[in-house]
């Protein structure tokens, strides 16, 4: 038996902003309970949120047949930016007795009224009615432009949706509008963007060539649902205009990724702990992934600290990927750099414009503070560059030092 209860009513109260609240909870190196992924649909006057969440980390209760049940509640506040504190809108879902025979995954779904031409941001909490769980989740709804990401949506060979913004699988893909279109194009761009460079160096970052490498109209099936072919690692903007920078782009980095498998994935993130020297001489051994357990197996002085070091350091890079891809894989990224060397932060604020992180506690005069901006980026809404300073070589040269006496870092 299903009961839904739901009530959802437009009011605008005032309370703390979410630019206000410690968000740090988003970046644990263990994904926490109930965290969702989440897909934004725009339409005409509604933005659908769809979640998919991990079943297994549901409570479970007893029908009266001996059947597992779960039952939870959703609650959202709708904001208009992360440093608003009036609330524009906001309602509860309780979900019960929902039937679970071991399914994967779970699907539920939310309706919120928006307007085009303004962006929105939804707090939501997860709250498990069996267990002790709870999560609140931060969804951004993007409304400013009349076709964005949030106008498609991206379905597998399998016609499973796909909640990132990267594939894992050269394949191909439905991309379905939210309003019909008489055609839809692909442009495709093969970048090889180089590592963040160190928090405190002052080169800046070489202009990008918006040139596709090719454009190909996508093949339309009806007025609404159109293919595209993923073949090469890359990304892909879908765009209604080849002439405009706008659009929803889909990436694609291999079919390890966010995972790092392959011994490029081993290698590359490793130019934040090595010399030039030491990188030199790895990448051009004739063995790398000998080579590359030579180094932690120095660093690390013995196979069983090697090892630990090895999963410490290439789980982060996973993470990364997971939390900070935009155009470029996660670890480049200045946020992902910053997350495998320091570790997770402490203290994250998110203000419409800005991430800063703290590591110690706040208001200490040793805590490190770093600081990103948003990036306005035609390919992502998730492009942060961080303030960079001379401040901030003490810190790293220590945190890089670290790593390399064979500790895993977690910067306090």
């Amino acid at each position: 038996m299903l009961v839904i209860l739901a009530q959802a009513f437009n009011q605008c109260t005032l309370e703390k902003s979410v630019s206000g609240k410690n968000i740090s909870y988003l970046y644990k190196e263990e994904v926490p309970a109930l965290l969702a992924q989440t897909s934004i649909f725009n339409t005409q006057q509604q933005s659908k949120v769809l979640l998919k969440f991990n079943a297994a980390d549901f409570g479970k209760s007893k029908s009266e047949r001996g059947d597992d049940l779960l039952n939870y509640a959703l609650r959202y506040k709708v904001y208009s930016n992360y440093s608003s504190s009036e609330v524009l809108d906001s309602g509860k879902v309780i979900r019960k007795d929902l039937s679970y025979f071991g399914q994967d995954y779970l699907l539920d779904s939310l309706q919120i009224s928006t307007v085009l031409g303004q962006n929105y941001l939804i707090e939501c909490v997860i709250n498990d009615l069996n267990g002790a769980h709870r999560n609140t989740q931060l969804i951004d709804v993007n409304r400013s432009l009349r076709f964005n990401e949030q106008s498609l949506r991206v379905y597998n060979s399998f016609n499973e949706l796909v909640f990132s913004d990267y594939v894992m699988n050269a394949d191909s893909y439905k991309i379905e509008t939210d309003i019909p279109r008489e055609g839809l194009y692909s442009k495709y761009y093969d970048r090889d963007f180089p590592v963040a460079s160190p928090p405190f160096s002052t080169i800046a970052p070489r202009p990008f060539d918006f040139t596709p490498n090719s454009t190909v109209e996508l093949k339309q099936l009806d007025p609404k649902h159109f293919k595209l072919f993923v073949s090469k690692p890359g990304f892909y903007q879908i765009t209604e205009d080849t002439l405009r920078k706008t659009g929803g782009t889909l990436h694609y980095f291999g079919v390890s990724y966010p995972q790092a498998k392959t011994l490029l994935d081993l290698v590359n993130p490793l130019r934040y702990l090595t010399t030039n020297e030491e990188y030199n001489d790895i990448i051009s051994s004739e063995n790398l992934k000998k080579s590359v357990d030579a180094y932690w197996l120095k660093i690390g002085d013995n196979p069983e600290r090697a090892r630990e070091l090895i999963r410490a350091f290439y789980s982060r890079v996973q993470y990364a990927n997971t939390y900070f891809t935009s155009y470029l894989e996660g670890w480049k990224s200045d946020r992902g750099m910053c997350y495998i060397v320091y570790g997770p932060p402490d203290i994250v604020y998110r203000s419409t414009a800005t991430e800063t992180w703290l590591y110690g506690e706040e208001g200490n005069y040793n805590t490190l503070s770093l600081t990103f901006t948003k990036v306005m980026n035609p390919f992502t809404t998730n492009d942060y560059r961080l303030n960079r300073s001379g401040s901030l070589k003490t810190s790293w040269y220590r945190a890089v030092e670290y790593w390399r006496q064979g500790r895993v870092l977690t910067y306090r």
